[in-house]
């Protein structure tokens, strides 16, 4: 854990009590009910680290802070010395190295070159893709028979992440190697694959770098059959046929990278994006959704509701720097802010527990109080192309008949290291009865009062 946070580390500000070794896994394992329960109630910020008066983790508070956090770039770095390493030398060495991890001229770089698949050409591919997927999901059926709602979504997502990511159809062999590159990015949170880091047969760390470098062949044979071939609307053929104005292009293994961040950053998410925001429409059972713009609104308050993720990936600090007057931050501290905050504050969003919808009519907030995608050069450089398939979805959704929600009892919990899911299923039906659903109850109600729809 040295790697990850150095509790030597000191700060003169207040936070929660308790052992920092103890009190950054309890974060790292539950951070949505620790930024909740224990930072909230008690320290504003605009600095607060876990523990009093340690420096190790902090997390940033308010306006001016998350202005800085990711405005500040030559401070506030994408974290790159993590927990794990890949081997040097080999092929697939940079798998884990993407645009979302990289900082300075390289971060610049590999941004303008993965522009072109989310333009506008592309986006238009993509949309005819997504309601096509619609038709093969359960959603679109109308037999009664209940499903998992969340377990769709993923099934969803993941069709629709292999066609326009990778340009391949979603049958069974693809469907596997959309899984084992999803394990790969799962093995990262298991701390006995990196408590021994060498390539031997029978450790866990061996098991892994070989799972990687499986993956990486399978990647790297698309990507070259992608080179060969004419451009295609796909994104990974959009990559492989892009260059910059210097003749510059992105080298297969900068492409095997790009592809796990994409497919990792836009899986999950998404999927777990539609789900909360279809348990919130059918948990309301007075709510109309007639128009684009209705339907907006309460994606917009689903997403400031109940976060996907709820606090942001972690950045390194790497000077000391002062924030609106607060103690200094150490050089080395791991920072986090926590959208999960910002999209609570009731100044931004008088009544913040409610889930309302029409706020969003006049809401103008500013981009460092609501960030389901982060904010300026840092946003997920996917958010349109998630925000057209969550919208496309829902629409579809709704058109075919509003599902009927048969669990009521919900659990909010993290997974996957930063994303939302809920606990256990969400079972829904179609073309069933559409009675009135019990009022939703579980850990969910600590992020949603259930106050009547506006």
């Amino acid at each position: 854990m040295a790697k990850m946070f150095d509790t030597a580390l000191r700060i003169d500000a207040a936070g929660p009590g308790g052992i920092p070794i103890l009190n950054n896994l309890r974060f790292l394992r539950h951070s949505a009910w620790y930024a909740l329960d224990r930072v909230a109630p008690k320290f504003p910020g605009p600095v607060v680290p876990l523990t009093g008066g340690n420096g190790s983790v902090v997390l940033l508070r308010g306006e001016e802070a998350v202005r800085r956090y990711f405005t500040d770039n030559d401070t506030f770095h994408r974290l790159s010395d993590g927990l794990f390493t890949l081997p040097e030398g080999r092929p697939w060495s940079r798998m884990f190295d993407a645009v979302i991890t990289f900082n300075g001229e390289r971060h610049r770089r590999a941004r303008k070159l993965l522009m072109p698949v989310v333009h506008k050409s592309a986006m238009e591919h993509y949309a005819v893709i997504f309601a096509d997927t619609f038709k093969r999901t359960r959603f679109a059926a109308s037999d009664s028979e209940p499903f998992d709602m969340a377990a769709e979504f993923l099934d969803v997502t993941r069709a629709n992440m292999l066609t326009c990511l990778l340009g391949l159809e979603p049958d069974e062999e693809n469907v596997a190697l959309a899984h084992a590159v999803h394990r790969l990015l799962q093995a990262t949170l298991n701390p006995m694959v990196f408590m021994y880091q060498k390539e031997r047969d029978w450790t866990p760390y061996g098991r892994w770098t070989r799972q990687v470098a499986g993956v990486y062949d399978r990647l790297a044979e698309i990507i070259e059959r992608k080179r060969a071939e004419e451009p295609r609307p796909d994104a990974l053929s959009i990559l492989c046929h892009t260059t910059d104005e210097n003749g510059d292009s992105l080298t297969t293994p900068e492409i095997a990278g790009e592809l796990h961040g994409l497919f990792a950053a836009g899986f999950e998410t998404t999927a777990m994006s539609m789900t909360w925001a279809l348990l919130t429409i059918l948990g309301t059972p007075d709510l109309e959704i007639s128009s684009e713009e209705q339907l907006d609104a309460v994606v917009r308050e689903s997403q400031r509701l109940i976060p996907t993720v709820p606090l942001s990936l972690p950045r390194r600090v790497t000077r000391e720097v002062e924030i609106d007057g607060a103690p200094p931050i150490p050089r080395g501290a791991l920072a986090f802010t926590a959208p999960l905050l910002e999209h609570r504050d009731p100044v931004a969003f008088p009544d913040p527990g409610a889930f309302l919808p029409s706020r969003w009519t006049d809401a103008r907030p500013s981009p460092y109080a609501f960030l389901p995608y982060g904010v300026g050069q840092r946003r997920c450089l996917g958010a349109s192309f998630a925000d057209l398939q969550i919208r496309t979805t829902l629409a579809l959704i709704l058109a075919s008949g509003r599902p009927q929600l048969l669990t009521t009892e919900v659990d909010y919990r993290i997974k996957s290291g930063a994303t939302a899911f809920p606990k256990k299923p969400i079972m829904v039906r179609t073309g069933g009865n559409a009675s009135t659903p019990g009022p939703v109850t579980g850990t969910v109600t600590k992020l949603w009062n259930r106050s009547p729809a506006g």
